[in-house]
């Protein structure tokens, strides 16, 4: 080898033994680990080589991680729920992912849980509490009107502390069954309250009743299920489910929140009624005009001309006379803090509300109070207390229809020639017969208003919810399984007193006009002539056939208790859900109503001996269930869904060879917008879903036995109501 094959051989290995060198520098293996802002592993995060498409890796169960990075770039680390770090320091070993706020604000409220939106398989709609927060509504359900696609909210606007109800399925299914049968099963905080309570010879929805209480600012959501998704609740939901999450304390020093409003409710429109003049004509016309009438009196049957003269300036338009405006106020204030080891919150709010007509007043106060402790880093456990106490004092109307709500049509249809009193005695509302033809031309607005006859109602509820969770993370392989048994009672009460008398009505045997049908001065007559005592006929009004005073008080209890396992995992493009619970629970009312007819005089509101009959009506009812429930979801790159449900409910409301009812469910969806062929501006998000579930009714009477034959043989009665529901819907 000659002097210059030498040189260039030995430059020749120094370039390739820098070359290598090179390469090795760039090429590097990187070693770390992934953990929570608690310490702990996070199993399943992604670790990838930024601007990088297939040199990626997954955290093992330590939350260890391997990585080759090719020169100078940076890893990017991403775990569903937390915020995704781009790590630039690659001699860093230990990664500490954060929460991602608004991720988990994505996650939505479902039976039993909750799962992230995204991957959702059912129709569940959420409620933003921003958008009723400062509504003056009494009852929840009102201000909900026009917030959920496929949800009817009807009445509650009228009258103080009435409250509306919510439809979810079409309301004449199950209208057989029971008014209650109709509305959905409400759950607040995983409290299924009872949803058929008998108090007297009614059935009462304490669910809903408890839900028209609650106070918008202690609500963190509103979630309504309304397909197969309800076949969670198996027995009970047939007609959907409303789930309630109430607010929690968070870490931080003490907030303090108030919150108050003022308003009023009036009448956006009235009908228009004829005025005393065209009704007169009108009348006329029918009346001359009716084929069937063959004993026609042209002047006692009709207006005559000097009466119908004298109608153009008669307009006694009683329903402006008594209608106001009601004004509404309602304030709240609540406080919340805690450390990392206990969070709290407290609240109590106040609403009162008056009506339109008369004397009638509605108030409630309402209380909440919860705590969450961390008792250890794997256990936790919570407590809370919640209740309202509302009074409705209203005057007690028996006449013209079974409550005061007809007052307002009767007002308004009340001719308006006919004056309320005349000579200062109430007039009756006869028309142009001077006789009576139906009880409501007897309805006198301003004597049932101011005769002391009332009708007090209190009524009361008390929840007392606590649990006691064990995260099994502290077990490697058991990491995302979460162990939880909690424990509900509720107290409702509800106190009635009514007292009903009679009062005095009058008409006139003789009126004015040439006709004899007008109360007011015509000209040419003398109507001192008219004022006489012996023209006034007394008539005595029953308010409450007879004269009666009432008491009723009915008392609700109720239980639940549930042990749940849930599991959620996230093992790269692979995302596993679960749930396995046994439920029990229980429910009684009693109802007693004591009555006397015919008191004597008083005072005071007490009543010790009558004239008539003394009643007492005493009722008892309970029921009891027990359940079992599996769920399981995946999801496949985040946009392949799937979800597995079944529910199993024992109901002492069916006979016993029909105790046990079984409600499957299962779905499927697809985020198609997340397809490559799918990625158009003018598509941000399409998702296609479809379900199928079976859902049951138990809210019926309880089963009984009925006489056959000869009576000496019984056949039992059972009834297992349930309906299918089947969806399929694309969501953008």
């Amino acid at each position: 080898m000659n002097k210059k094959q030498f040189i260039l051989n030995t430059c020749l290995g120094v370039l390739l033994s820098m070359a290598t060198l090179t390469v090795s520098a760039q090429n590097r293996v990187v070693k770390g680990q992934v953990v929570d802002e608690t310490g702990e592993p996070v199993m399943g995060a992604t670790v990838v080589v930024e601007g990088t498409t297939g040199n990626g890796v997954i955290t093992d169960i330590d939350g260890n991680y391997t990585i080759t990075v090719s020169g100078k770039k940076n890893l990017v680390i991403s775990f569903i729920g937390y915020t995704t770090q781009v790590i630039s320091d690659l001699n860093q070993k230990r990664i500490v992912l954060k929460e991602d706020a608004q991720q988990l604000d994505e996650v939505v409220v479902v039976g039993y849980g909750v799962q992230k939106k995204a991957h959702l398989t059912d129709a569940i709609a959420t409620v933003t509490m921003d958008d009723i927060q400062d509504l003056s509504d009494a009852g929840l359900a009102s201000s909900l009107s026009g917030m959920v696609n496929g949800m009817s909210v009807s009445g509650g606007q009228s009258r103080p502390g009435e409250n509306a109800k919510i439809y979810i399925r079409d309301t004449n299914s199950f209208g057989e069954v029971g008014s209650t049968a109709q509305e959905p099963l409400y759950v607040i905080d995983g409290y299924i309250y009872p949803d058929d309570i008998k108090v007297g010879n009614v059935r009462e929805n304490l669910g809903a009743q408890a839900f028209n209480n609650l106070d918008p600012s202690v609500i963190e959501s509103i979630s309504v299920l309304k397909d197969a998704v309800a076949t969670v609740y198996g027995a009970r939901a047939a007609n959907g489910v409303i789930l309630v999450t109430t607010k929690k304390g968070k870490a931080g020093a003490p907030q303090i929140s108030y919150g108050g409003s003022f308003g009023f409710t009036d009448e956006m429109s009235r009908p228009k009624m004829l005025s005393a003049y065209d009704y007169g004509r009108l009348y006329n016309i029918w009346a001359a005009g009716d084929p069937t009438n063959t004993s026609l009196n042209l002047k006692t049957d009709l207006f005559q001309a000097d009466e119908l003269n004298a109608m153009k300036g008669l307009n006694y338009d009683l329903l402006d006379k008594y209608w106001k405006v009601g004004f509404t106020q309602k304030h709240s204030i609540n406080i919340s803090g805690g450390t990392e080891k206990a969070n709290y919150f407290a609240g109590v709010s106040y609403f009162d509300q008056d009506g339109n007509l008369g004397d009638l007043d509605y108030n409630r106060w309402n209380y909440r109070a919860g705590i969450d402790v961390k008792i250890s880093k794997w256990v936790k456990a919570n407590l809370a207390v919640s209740g309202d106490y509302g009074k409705k004092n209203k005057p007690n109307v028996k006449v013209g229809g079974s409550s005061d709500e007809k007052d307002y049509n009767l007002l308004l249809t009340r001719p308006s020639y006919i004056p309320e009193t005349v000579n200062g005695l109430p007039i009756s509302a006869f028309g142009i017969s001077n006789s009576e033809q139906d009880k409501d031309q007897t309805y006198s607005f301003s004597v049932l208003q101011n005769n002391g006859d009332y009708n007090h109602n209190m009524n009361s509820n008390m929840a007392v919810n606590s649990s006691l969770s064990l995260d099994m993370g502290f077990i490697k392989p058991l990491k995302g399984l979460e162990l939880k048994f909690s424990y509900g009672k509720s107290i409702s009460t509800d106190k009635n007193n009514q007292y009903g008398s009679s009062y005095s009505i009058y008409r006139m045997v003789n009126r004015t006009g040439s006709g004899n049908h007008l109360y007011t001065p015509v000209e040419g007559q003398d109507y001192d002539a008219f004022m006489t005592d012996d023209n006034f006929i007394v008539s005595t009004i029953s308010n409450g056939s007879p004269s009666y005073l009432q008491r009723s008080t009915t008392r609700s209890d109720s239980y639940q208790m549930n042990f749940t396992m849930n599991y959620s995992r996230s093992l790269g493009n692979h995302t596993l859900g679960g749930l396995f619970s046994i439920e029990r629970s229980e429910a009684e009312s009693e109802y007693l109503m004591g009555k006397v007819n015919d008191p004597y005089e008083f005072t005071t509101g007490q009543s010790n001996s009558a004239i008539g009959d003394k009643n007492t009506v005493f009722s008892r009812s309970e029921s009891g269930s027990l359940s079992y429930i599996g769920r399981v979801n995946y999801a496949y790159q985040d946009k392949y869904l799937a979800e597995v449900l079944f529910r199993s409910d024992f109901s002492t409301k069916f006979a016993p060879e029909n105790y046990w009812g079984f409600f499957p469910s299962m779905s499927l969806g697809w985020i198609v917008s997340q397809e490559k062929f799918m990625r158009l501006n003018w598509v941000e998000y399409l998702k296609i879903r479809a379900s199928f579930g079976l859902t049951g009714r138990d809210n019926t009477a309880p089963w009984q036995d009925f006489p056959k034959g000869n009576g000496l043989e019984l056949l039992p009665v059972r009834m297992h109501i349930c309906r299918k529901d089947v969806s399929f819907t694309a969501a953008n």
